[in-house]
């Protein structure tokens, strides 16, 4: 980045190394793995790796393509963080850098498949612990850790931190090169190409998007559906049925959301070979059905019962009463609660990335890993985000509007009742 000057001095070195699950087959991984990388330190291949990775010419860091490496021991799963340059991001729509180098090398010799699994560092801790990945990329070794994490006994590299500063503010005798005076909109300009145009990463926000539509729509439709098949079984009176659904959903809407994910990916569908997206909906669905739930109980006591009664003395079954009745009414007290429910949907949508899910705020993270750009990423998702919820807040007002009394016409009212003049 060019706003930016590392001063290259070592506060501390450390090794770093990948780490493998703790069954039987992640041990073996493990062995193997160290023994390449053992050989790989002796003939002199790492050096150049580091020459490669840790260097600045980009046209030297070629990766085979991965996606179709021969396989015949099977596929491992690789957990990353593709924010964390030079061992793991994104260049050109494609996850490359230091340690996947270094798993493609492994994989060919060994014979195995090779599939990029993202997510945050924490979510990649997790998901080679739970064994939803076999190994992960590398992480910095201390004794504490290694007592509970397998790592390989060799490590992949010698690293250590440095300090960074912004040129701006940065007044040593070391800086030879002093940074030309631009002006506040050549300065934009420059932002703005590269946090969207260089390397297309404008597409990576499409893509970002695009999940997190899908996340939101599914769970808002799949969770309001949730929400009343519940509320209408519960209806009945129940005893033992009304206090599991109430223990479940106090279940669900006391657990914080990245916690309910990560039990639900890591955990309960730990073994299970799904897509995080799929989870991600399953635990939107089960909260936000858990609120539809409780806006229908609202909504409902919040009427007169005399007009079921009524409904009933004039021949209508309960089911009918209910969906022509109380229903219509009960939904002019939820409404506004619903579509905050909506609105705050799309929002808590941005956790995602803890389960290996690539929506808007995890790409924004990743660009933002690349340029240091802190401006146009984070405005570019927060505007994005405005937009997203004002249209779903359009689209749950228009059907909020069709169904008030005072937005309906005579012969809405009347349609389905013969009239006698």
């Amino acid at each position: 980045n060019n706003d930016i000057i590392y001063l290259n001095q070592w506060l501390k070195t450390t090794d770093i190394a990948p780490i493998f699950t703790s069954s039987d087959k992640g041990r073996k991984l493990c062995e193997e793995y160290g023994e390449l990388i053992k050989s790989l330190w002796e003939d002199g291949t790492i050096s150049n790796l580091e020459a490669i990775w840790l260097g600045k010419d980009e046209a030297k860091k070629v990766l085979k393509d991965y996606s179709n490496l021969p396989a015949p021991n099977g596929v491992l799963k690789m957990a990353l963080d593709a924010a964390m340059p030079p061992l793991a991001y994104v260049r050109n729509n494609r996850v490359v850098g230091y340690d996947i180098d270094l798993a493609i090398r492994f994989c060919e010799a060994k014979g195995y498949g090779l599939e990029i699994v993202q997510a945050n560092v924490s979510g990649v801790i997790a998901a080679v612990q739970s064994g939803k990945c076999d190994f992960s990329h590398s992480m910095n070794f201390t004794e504490e850790r290694a007592q509970v994490a397998l790592f390989s006994p060799t490590p992949t590299l010698k690293s250590g931190n440095v300090i960074v500063v912004l040129k701006d503010h940065h007044e040593s005798e070391a800086q030879t090169v002093q940074p030309e005076e631009s002006s506040f909109i050549d300065e934009l300009k420059a932002s703005f190409e590269r946090t969207f145009i260089r390397e297309d990463r404008w597409k990576l926000f499409v893509y970002g998007i695009i999940n997190t539509i899908i996340i939101t729509v599914m769970s808002i439709l799949f969770g309001t559906l949730l929400g009343f098949i519940v509320y209408l079984s519960c209806r009945g009176g129940n005893l033992i049925a009304n206090l599991i659904t109430r223990f479940f959903i106090w279940l669900i809407r006391g657990m914080p959301m990245v916690v309910l994910l990560m039990i639900l990916y890591y955990v309960i569908f730990g073994k299970v070979d799904i897509a995080g997206i799929w989870v991600a909906i399953i635990a939107f669905t089960l909260t936000f059905g858990a609120g539809v739930y409780g806006m229908l109980l609202s909504g409902v006591n919040a009427l007169d019962k005399g007009q079921l009664e009524a409904a009933y003395a004039l021949g209508f079954t309960d089911r009918r009463a209910f969906f022509t009745i109380i229903l219509p009414q009960a939904a002019l007290h939820f409404m506004p609660a619903y579509k905050g429910e909506v609105v705050a949907l799309i929002k808590t949508t941005a956790i995602v990335g803890y389960i290996a899910v690539q929506d808007l705020t995890k790409m924004g993270d990743i660009v933002r890993s690349r340029t240091y750009e802190a401006f146009f990423p984070l405005i570019a998702v927060a505007v994005i985000y405005f937009v997203l919820a004002g249209m779903l807040n359009m689209i749950v007002g228009i059907i909020h509007n069709r169904i008030m009394p005072e937005k309906r016409t005579r012969n809405d009212i009347l349609r389905g009742i013969e009239i006698h003049d």
